[in-house]
């Protein structure tokens, strides 16, 4: 029973028994900032920071610290804290570069040059057809994991946030009435030169892939999407609703499919190196006021781990995590390679006629359609979820505020949406219910059934194609219009979060020119190390 194969198929079920609960569980403690021995402060001495310029130098210390540093975080026997290489996330992290939006847009014209040569023959649609249905096949196993991996990640980062905080908290209740009434007096200027830092330069292609996501992810957009179909539908008449007519719609769809799922892998991944940035700098901030507050309280107390909370799950929500488990898993790759190799197998008995190149079309399209609608479902869950960690935040941070007897800063995130917003989300919550995604299964159930007494013929597979195909498209138009959405409240989340920390920062520095005693200039004498807390994913 110590076969690695044995304990990697234990292991599997036993996470895909617990995924619904586990997945999103995670845990973290901020970094605590340890000050020299020499530097913390008798009790009722304050000493205060001068420069930031300390935060860059690590040195060792004699005393508790060091005992406490040592008992944090233990390993346990027989782990390393070396991270391994998820080849799957590997493959998440290239299909979301540059490189590989370019080299699929650069296959598609490739593909319209050689239809306006020869000619948009059957063969010429079907082909392209095939292609996309694998790609965004598996571009759905990606987008899952994505989807997973950035709310693992910023929900413990968000959780990192809030140990902090509480480390703060404690440290300014510690503090006498005299020393927060100091605090509040403060008429120091907030530091312009953390925000100027922080503001992000787009190049040209940022700009232009910013541009291309808000008029595709748009009302607008989609408005277009059904008009082109109304207009297929009508064009359906002169051409007697024939396999060709249906083949029109397929490949139009085929190419907004491929396009939205590559560039949406690329803007995710564009949008979240940004965010990490400000993430980064505001997590700098934040160790700087913990810091000041350690030199003035004598605090060596290491910062609280903090365990994410988790929203409570319907049974019916626990299985679609389950479906996303699987699909978003290495699992999903392997079966995708399995359904392809048998396709490539049954092609000679099969003499690679034209039923044959549908027969992976319409599997991919059927398991495709579902897929979209769990990516919404997941998508709106996880985003919810974040947004209930990010008030927990909110609700530590305004606890800091009120002990020192200042009023926390106005949110930037509007409490009134336009009109074009309030549509969009209406749209959304249809997409996005648990009952669609059901709907969903049950629609392809059906599809089934009718291409089966058609005895899975070249037309009854297109019924199974086309329907599915158009409401697949629809559907990664909404999921990017929800990225959209996402993005740009979380972009003033952390603009909420950061101006927070910048005015208790000003608040903070009420002494770092004061001559307290002669200590007042340890501020550019301070030593310390910086202990990191290591965070359970």
């Amino acid at each position: 029973m110590n076969f690695a194969p044995v304990r990697t198929v234990r292991n599997f079920f036993h996470d895909l028994r617990n995924a619904p609960e586990a997945q999103y569980i995670t845990s973290a403690a901020a970094p605590t900032q340890f000050p020299s021995q020499e530097s913390l402060t008798a009790p009722g001495k304050v000493v205060f920071l001068g420069s930031s310029k300390s935060l860059s130098r690590n040195l060792s210390i004699e005393s508790d610290v060091e005992k406490i540093q040592a008992q944090e975080a233990p390993h346990p026997p027989g782990r390393t804290t070396k991270k391994k290489l998820n080849l799957l996330d590997a493959v998440v992290k290239a299909a979301g570069s540059r490189w590989t939006l370019g080299f699929v847009l650069l296959l598609l014209v490739v593909w319209g040059v050689l239809g306006a040569i020869f000619g948009p023959t059957d063969t010429w649609q079907v082909i392209l057809q095939d292609v996309s249905s694998i790609q965004a096949y598996t571009s759905a196993t990606l987008l899952m994991r994505q989807q997973k991996n950035n709310t693992r990640s910023l929900i413990g980062r968000i959780c990192g946030l809030i140990s902090r905080s509480e480390s703060n908290e404690r440290m300014v209740g510690s503090l006498t009435m005299e020393q927060r009434a100091n605090l509040r007096t403060s008429t120091h200027r907030m530091r312009a030169e953390v925000i100027d830092s922080l503001h992000q330069k787009e190049d040209l292609i940022d700009k232009a892939a910013n541009g291309v996501a808000k008029a595709t992810g748009s009302l607008i957009s989609s408005a277009i999407y059904w008009a082109g179909i109304i207009v297929w539908v009508a064009w359906g008449v002169p051409l007697h609703f024939s396999d060709t007519w249906q083949l029109y719609v397929n490949t139009a769809t085929a190419l907004e499919i491929t396009f939205v799922t590559v560039f949406l892998q690329n803007i995710r991944s564009q949008h979240d190196k940004h965010l990490e940035k400000t993430v980064q700098g505001i997590e700098q901030l934040d160790t700087e006021i913990e810091m000041q507050l350690r030199l003035m309280t004598g605090d060596v107390t290491p910062n609280p781990t903090v365990t994410s909370q988790p929203a409570k799950l319907t049974k019916w929500e626990k299985g679609i995590d389950v479906y996303a488990f699987i699909i978003g898993g290495s699992i999903g790759i392997v079966i995708s390679a399995v359904v392809f190799a048998v396709w490539l197998v049954v092609g000679d008995p099969m003499d690679f006629d034209d039923n044959w190149f549908l027969i992976i079309g319409t599997y991919t399209g059927l398991i495709g359609f579902i897929d979209g609608f769990i990516l919404k479902n997941v998508d709106a869950r996880e985003t919810k979820m974040a947004n209930m960690h990010f008030e927990k935040l909110v609700s530590q941070d305004s606890k800091i505020f009120s002990l020192i007897g200042i009023e926390l800063p106005a949110s930037t995130v509007p409490l009134k949406t336009s009109l074009n917003m309030r549509i969009s989300k209406t749209i959304g919550k249809w997409v996005e219910s648990t009952c669609a995604s059901y709907a969903a299964v049950g629609t392809v159930a059906a599809l089934i059934v009718v291409a089966s007494a058609m005895r899975w013929t070249e037309t009854g597979q297109l019924l199974c194609n086309t329907p599915t195909m158009i409401v697949e498209g629809f559907l990664l138009i909404t999921l990017l219009q929800a990225h959209n959405m996402a993005d740009h409240k979380r972009r003033m989340t952390y603009e909420d979060i950061l101006n927070r920390r910048l005015v208790l920062d000003k608040h903070l520095a009420v002494g770092r020119k004061s001559s307290v005693s002669d200590d007042s200039t340890l501020g550019e004498k301070d030593e310390f190390v910086i202990h990191t807390d290591h965070i359970n994913m």
